[in-house]
């Protein structure tokens, strides 16, 4: 994987959208202060291709958003070799605060166009897409293709434990110890397990046996004989309980019969007296219909009597309200003459209330006054509001417009003050560069002087060798006391050293301070261009606004709001000499007409209602007084008829009454009679023939009550063994059926018991072999053999052949190949060859978690705070050789020294709007 473009928005310390142009880029620096997103772009790659980082993981997703920002997003453009050829992808993210906002894409270049290939998967689809494109996962990638280049100078400096323990956290080596811990575990279990089996087969299935089971079958089989004996003996008592119970029904049946009998012979006084009274009723049915007659024709004639009554008073009472009701029309009929006067009052109030309304619809009062008033004019009046609200609006825009103008002025201010700031900061910039032209002229002196220094001291350290006389052994010329140097000054030399040392920093310390510069004066160039086109456009949109208002407040003549005035007084004088209130005393006339008119027709009404009602009132008492007449007629007539038939009976009116009974009634008491006599011979041929059936069935034996009873019992004692021996058998099932089953239960526990046995033994055998003393040992040693010699392999191609990493007994050391294979401890390393040692080990270890994938990227964090000029020169070349392997090689650094000899830089600066990107060439 290759990263061609990387472009942000909202992530961390990038606020504003910011894009890195990776391509054309082999061997880069990534510099910049300490907080100013160095790792935050790394962490953008990750996120983009794995929605993760290595710093928060999966979790805590928010805290990548900028503060104060809604969601971030993240694109990254890459390129991958594959069997086709190199391909171009692109994975966009998008995160918000809440879920529905984040958006997950991944794309494929195909010529000019994008081919999507999530298709709408979502976030896990794209994630198990980059994983197989990559062929890594999350934790691979950024231990394949993100060093840190601290940690291996901790692997190559550390003791043999410390090795292991820090290797065994690179390669993910713990997987190793949860398995061992996990294999611990398990055969703990598993013993627990098989210790609670025994338990059970101790305590619970001590006494299951085969033999237990045979004793129950044999104890069920004897039980079920002695069943079938007593089955037999209840089948025999209950043939003979059916006999006796046919007799007892006999004897019961004709017991029965003849109380019965008996009770029929005891009620023959009762049905003699039954039959004679519904006797005499028969005889009184005639009267009671007469006496009925009577008693409706005299409550007939009392109630036309009392409607009479009624209809008398009703007619009074009419006569009463129609007296009433002319009187009233009367009097409305004086007040009728009143009407065309008040007419004629409200027609002429009617022209003030119209001119009351004009009034408060043109915005006046009857009060509104004026010296000088005009005859009102309605478009008078409408033009000079018109014009007089017109005016109102453009001095409200000219204190709006004054406003702006205060605003204009004040940003045209600050646009000053950032001008001369622009200005005070590219003055600054030119005397940083001269300041840093002047220290590199002074670097250059100091090392001109340095050198000349050593070799001098060189020469006089070598010339103590030399004798006067003698052919030196450099340029065989003889050497001549005379002109030798004195003892080598060491004092100077450091000197020297010193002052060089001090230049250099004061150098490379300039250097920093122009480039931060150049970026804010970037920065500050492209805001002041901006704030100055906007400021000329509000300037010239606020110069045509005014001219506008001035021109609109010209086009008014004279004062529009005095002549709306002066009209609205002379209607107002109109309105007022009509009255203090002309629309209440129109409304008060109105109103009076009609109630005069409502009145009136009242009065009409009730006269016509009261007319009916004496009219009807009347034809009642009419319709009254001969009902009254005949009822009387026909209460004479029921009394007369009535009189007659009592005497013909010799009976009064009560006796009749108290003999009489219902039809329903009489006839019941003849039937009553009739089913008493039925009824008596019917009981009595029931007893001759139930003793004759009883007599028949005892065969000549005396029936014994006490016999039935007796087996009876027998019968239910017979039932009782039944029913016990059948609870016992099934008990006996059960306690057999529970024991084949629990002895089944008992030889399964058995078995499981067996394989809980080999699986322990086969798990504690597991955890043996995966103890960190072993298992753990082998695989470390296997991958540390192959690590030293993939990074022996890497430092001779990065040293120019000049060494190789080995392993002496148990610490790591280093074969110097130009020096006959001169073997050194890794701890008497300079800072240029401990460099080269660890970047050695970093790259052969992510090519080995890498596998067969061809990485195409590497970020070096290089983790030392200073190199002296033989260590910048062995880092540098190393990262060149490097860089010939076909990768593309990024270095987090903080030495400017070490920057300065790469070839390309991503300078990322930070500011109050948030942290930007800029790339450096040469």
């Amino acid at each position: 994987m290759k990263p061609l473009h990387l472009t942000v928005s909202g992530f961390t310390a990038f606020r504003q959208h910011t894009e890195i142009d990776f391509e054309g880029l082999d061997l880069f620096a990534l510099v910049g202060p300490t907080g100013s997103g160095k790792s935050s772009l790394l962490d953008a790659m990750t996120f983009a291709l794995y929605g993760q980082t290595a710093r928060l993981g999966s979790t805590g997703m928010d805290a990548l958003i900028s503060q104060g920002e809604r969601a971030l997003s993240v694109a990254l453009t890459f390129e991958l070799h594959t069997e086709q050829g190199p391909q171009v992808y692109r994975v966009a993210r998008s995160k918000g605060r809440r879920t529905a906002e984040n958006e997950t894409r991944l794309e494929q270049r195909e010529g000019e166009r994008w081919k999507d290939l999530a298709q709408g998967g979502g976030q896990r689809a794209v994630n198990a897409q980059i994983q197989a494109l990559l062929g890594l996962d999350f934790r691979t990638f950024t231990k394949s293709v993100f060093l840190p280049q601290g940690e291996f100078s901790r692997l190559l400096h550390g003791t043999g434990k410390e090795r292991q323990e820090l290797l065994g956290e690179l390669m993910g080596l713990q997987t190793v110890k949860d398995m061992h811990r996990y294999a611990s575990d398990r055969a703990k279990e598993l013993q627990f397990q098989l210790g609670s089996q025994h338990s059970v087969l101790e305590n619970e299935y001590a006494g299951v046996t085969e033999e237990a089971v045979q004793q129950l079958r044999q104890q069920r089989t004897e039980l079920a004989a002695q069943l079938d004996r007593w089955q037999d003996e209840r089948e025999d008592a209950h043939v003979r309980l059916e006999g006796l119970k046919t007799v007892a029904a006999l004897w019961q049946s004709r017991e029965d019969a003849g109380r019965k009998l008996s009770v029929q012979q005891g009620r023959r006084a009762e049905i003699k007296r039954g039959a004679e009274r519904a006797a005499q009723a028969r005889r009184v049915a005639g009267i009671l219909p007469l006496i009925d007659r009577e008693g409706r024709a005299r409550i007939a004639a009392e109630r036309a009597e009392s409607e009479l009554r009624a209809a008398q008073a009703e007619v009074t009472q009419a006569a009463q309200a129609l007296t009433q009701a002319q009187t009233a029309q009367e009097q409305a009929q004086a007040a009728e003459a009143q009407i065309p006067e008040l007419e004629a009052r409200a027609e002429y109030l009617r022209d003030a209330e119209a001119l009351a309304a004009r009034l408060k619809r043109a915005g006046g009062t009857p009060d509104h006054r004026h010296p000088q008033p005009l005859d009102w004019d309605e478009d008078g009046h409408a033009a000079a509001k018109a014009d007089a609200e017109k005016l109102d609006k453009l001095k409200l825009e000219r204190v709006q417009l004054s406003s702006r103008r205060a605003a204009l002025d004040a940003s045209t201010e600050r646009l000053r003050a950032d001008r001369e700031l622009l200005a005070t900061r590219k003055a600054q910039q030119a005397r940083i560069m001269q300041d840093g032209k002047d220290a590199a002229t002074r670097l250059e002196r100091a090392a001109a002087d340095h050198q000349a220094a050593q070799a001098r001291a060189g020469l006089a350290a070598y010339a103590q060798d030399l004798q006067d006389g003698q052919p030196c052994p450099l340029c065989g010329q003889s050497v001549d006391a005379a002109h030798l140097p004195s003892h080598p000054d060491t004092a100077e030399v450091q000197r020297l050293r010193l002052a060089l040392d001090a230049a250099g920093r004061l150098r490379d310390d300039l250097r920093g301070q122009y480039r931060e510069i150049t970026a804010e004066l970037g920065v500050l160039q492209k805001d002041l261009e901006r704030r100055e086109a906007e400021v000329s456009d509000t300037r010239e949109q606020l110069a045509q606004d005014e001219a506008d208002n001035k021109v609109a407040a010209e086009r008014i003549s004279g004062d529009p709001a005095d002549l709306v005035s002066r009209l609205l007084a002379s209607l107002a004088a109109q309105v007022r000499s009509f009255g203090p209130n002309p629309v209440a005393e129109r409304q008060k006339a109105v109103a009076q007409i009609s109630d005069i008119r409502r009145r009136l027709s009242a009065a009409v009404q009730a006269v016509a209602t009261a007319s009916s009602g004496h009219a009807a009132a009347a034809a009642t008492l009419s319709a009254a007084q001969a009902g009254a007449e005949a009822r009387r007629a026909e209460a004479q007539e029921a009394v007369q008829e009535l009189s007659a038939a009592l005497d013909q009976a010799d009976l009064s009116a009560d006796r009749a009454k108290a003999a009489a009974l219902p039809e329903g009634e009489i006839a019941a008491l003849e039937q009553a009679a009739q089913t008493w006599q039925a009824g008596l011979g019917s009981l009595q041929t029931q007893v001759d023939d139930l003793s004759a059936q009883l007599t028949q069935a005892l065969a000549g034996q005396e029936y014994d009550p006490q016999a039935l009873p007796q087996l009876a019992q027998t019968l239910q004692a017979l039932d009782a063994r039944i029913s016990q021996g059948r609870s016992d058998a099934g008990r006996l099932e059960g306690q057999e059926r529970t024991a084949a089953e629990r002895l089944e239960r008992k030889r399964a526990i058995e078995a499981q018991t067996k394989e809980l046995s080999a699986g322990m033994d086969t798990w504690r055998t597991l955890t043996n072999s995966l103890k960190a003393n072993e298992f753990q040992q082998f695989l470390l040693a296997e991958v540390e053999a192959n690590l030293l010699t993939g990074a022996g392999h890497i430092l001779h191609e990065i040293s120019d052949g000049r060494y190789r990493l080995t392993l002496d007994g148990h610490d790591y050391a280093v074969q110097d190949l130009w020096n006959a294979g001169e073997m050194r401890g890794v701890k008497t390393l300079s800072g240029g060859e401990t460099f080269l040692a660890s970047l050695s080990l970093a790259i052969a270890l992510s090519d080995y978690l890498a596998g067969n994938k061809i990485l195409g990227a590497l970020f070096l964090d290089e983790g030392f705070g200073t190199l002296d000029p033989q260590a910048l020169e062995a880092v540098a070349t190393a990262l060149e050789n490097l860089r010939t392997q076909g990768r593309m090689v990024g270095v987090i650094t903080h030495v400017e020294s070490l920057s300065q000899r790469l070839p390309s830089q991503l300078l990322v600066t930070k500011s109050v709007a948030g942290s930007s990107v800029m790339r450096l060439e040469g």
